[in-house]
């Protein structure tokens, strides 16, 4: 998978669109003439023109400032929809080719719930999971759902902490509306990944509530589970719950800290942390482990500087053939809907193919080989070092 967002405002700039050469017609502004790799879109087809371009743009209304910052609305929108056409493409194929595919489908930490009479004391002590996830660029975790089970209903304030980062990554406000049982709160968009543009790779992520301070209040239910197998003088954090079918990919170990964070949430002192392997805190999560190709494209993102300027020139110039009001005067002569499809798709009758649509197939194909050696979890080589497997 990848976070399209991410990616589409990520990308952008890479290439850029050359200003107007007559200064006295409109101008685009500056994140679109921006260019970090010095290539600008005109120069992969003669067609592509801000004229052109112009030609197929909705009509605009309001003062000139508006209709120009209109404009460069609307052809951001197409250069950013064009560069994640090029990356599902790219996904896509490594797919159907099976040399991608998500390491871990929906899984739960523990089956069942706890004994209704096994509460955990309130102490006001901060309390949960630290998560640590496989350490693997290009990996992420993805938090489908979490559980809570305690003796009675009301709010549990969670807190998404990375070791990186003082302040909390999330606020999950959860508010439970039955006693005693397992209570699943279904999340979007919860990634825990090994590396991404607000935190540093690998470290530590903490689930995290503070107790209640007194013996009062709503107490967690605790499900009796062996979290570490832990041997003789081992290091507990150093554990993995190796019994647990997850294990591979995640290490969970339940933790407590007598910090309070007081009024403001921040990460404590995480060298605090007592590590309790026969205690979930009433917390139980359903997790998936996914490919995100999301940082490793942004990391090397040069590898699809070709593919981007071939996919945002062979969109633009369809719009041209599809555009009923569109009409290019070549030496005094209409360029038709067939010249224009033409360059793109190539010769269909003949034998060799051409147009930019085989460029870009070619450049598809290059940067699948490229990326085989970015992450060895997403895309593993197999001997032949040509093709790739996916781990199931």
């Amino acid at each position: 998978m990848y976070r399209a967002s991410t990616l589409k405002t990520g990308l952008f700039g890479r290439w850029g669109w050359r200003q107007h050469h007559d200064a006295s017609e409109f101008q685009l502004g500056a994140p679109l003439v921006a260019s970090a790799n010095g290539q600008y879109f005109q120069d992969v087809h003669p067609l592509l023109t801000l004229d052109n371009i112009k030609a197929i743009a909705p009509d605009f209304d309001g003062t000139e400032a508006e209709v120009a910052a209109k404009f460069d609305a609307w052809l951001t929108n197409k250069t950013q929809a064009s560069i994640l056409k090029a990356i599902r493409s790219f996904w896509d194929e490594k797919m159907v080719e099976k040399t991608a595919a998500n390491i871990l489908e929906s899984r739960a930490l523990f089956n069942g719930a706890g004994r209704l009479a096994d509460t955990i004391p309130n102490n006001g002590k901060i309390v949960g999971f630290e998560i640590i996830p496989i350490r693997s660029k290009g990996t992420t975790v993805r938090i489908d759902s979490i559980g809570l089970q305690f003796n009675g209903a009301g709010l549990v304030d969670l807190y998404l902490f990375h070791s990186s980062r003082k302040e909390p990554i999330q606020h999950l406000p959860l508010t439970r509306t039955r006693a005693e049982g397992m209570e699943w709160f279904n999340q979007s968009g919860l990634y825990l990944p090994y590396i991404s543009e607000d935190k540093d790779a690998g470290g530590s992520w903490y689930m995290v509530y503070v107790q209640p301070d007194g013996p009062g209040g709503t107490k967690a239910i605790n499900r009796e589970l062996d979290w570490s197998k832990k041997s003789v003088n081992a290091d507990l954090r150093d554990q993995p719950a190796t019994t647990l079918s997850w294990s591979r990919y995640l290490e969970v170990h339940p933790m407590s800290t007598a910090h309070n964070w007081g009024a403001t949430p921040e990460l404590w002192d995480i060298t605090d942390n007592a590590y309790t392997y026969d205690a979930n805190y009433g917390i139980n999560l359903q997790f998936t482990v996914e490919c995100d190709i999301t940082e490793v494209i942004l990391e090397q993102q040069n590898i699809f500087d070709n593919v981007i300027g071939l996919q945002v020139a062979a969109d633009m110039l369809r719009e041209f053939a599809y555009n009923p009001n569109f009409n290019i005067n070549r030496v005094g002569a209409n360029l038709s809907k067939p010249e224009i499809l033409y360059e793109i798709d190539g010769d269909s009758q003949g034998t060799r193919d051409s147009g930019l649509s085989h460029e870009l197939r070619v450049a598809l194909e290059a940067v699948k080989l490229d990326v085989s050696s970015l992450s060895r979890v997403c895309f593993p080589r197999n001997n032949r070092g040509l093709r790739y497997r996916s781990i199931g």
